[in-house]
């Protein structure tokens, strides 16, 4: 999820496209192409950065060529709000991570209107039902394995979903997480469970150095190179 200056969409949706594109054969170059599809049906259509997609006869070499993409744009359907499905082997986290830790290997010259990248591991529909599903998911897999003592808050952002608030999200996720090994911390946590609602999408992912990495504004931190 990048967030990209109100007005300049089309611009930053080219510029993350390339940067995705040439920056995963940097950081994982054994990487594999896969298309799985996220849980349930999303009311998002694909963006295609290409708009000169005008003759029918390229409509089959055009289905073809989206079988090969690694980074799928999705509208957002906010302003100020690129999506991107990953369609590689590797998780969305792991790869803002390793991007963190290597970026002197990269290059974001070319990123001017973005600012925030912030990786969802986790997507469902925006209900209550499937939010709980996705959640139990997300615990069984990130949360459950944790057998020490951690700090951990919840933060949610909600976008163009006048249905949910953010307490309702936050009094449906928090009984959900283990009481043995987790403590709420909302200043110093060690582990953040970022959930984001824009339309009818929900994400989920589990965030460390939430804070010291400055929310995942990769601007702010690669200025600190």
């Amino acid at each position: 999820m990048v967030s990209c200056n109100v007005g300049s969409e089309t611009r930053a949706l080219g510029q993350v496209q390339h940067f995705l594109d040439t920056t995963v054969h940097t950081l994982f170059p054994n990487h594999e192409l896969t298309w799985e599809r996220f849980e349930g049906d999303l009311d998002v259509p694909e963006l295609e950065t290409d708009h000169k997609k005008e003759q029918e006869q390229e409509k089959e070499e055009k289905q073809l060529e989206k079988k090969d993409k690694r980074f799928q744009a999705v509208d957002s359907a906010c302003s100020g709000l690129l999506f991107f499905r990953f369609r590689i082997n590797v998780k969305p986290t792991d790869f803002l991570t390793k991007l963190i830790e290597d970026k002197d290997k990269v290059d974001i010259s070319k990123l001017k209107y973005c600012s925030r990248f912030v990786p969802i591991d986790y997507i469902c529909p925006a209900t209550t039902d499937r939010m709980t599903k996705c959640f139990e998911r997300l615990r069984e897999q990130e949360l459950d394995p944790i057998n020490t003592e951690t700090k951990i808050a919840i933060i949610t952002e909600i976008r163009n979903n006048i249905s949910l608030k953010k307490p309702d999200v936050i009094q449906l996720l928090a009984p959900m997480i283990p009481k043995e090994h987790f403590k709420v911390d909302l200043s110093k946590p060690d582990l953040v469970i970022f959930c984001t609602i824009f339309k009818s999408v929900c994400g989920m992912s589990v965030l460390r150095d939430y804070y010291p990495r400055k929310k995942y504004n990769l601007m702010a931190l690669l200025e600190d190179k």
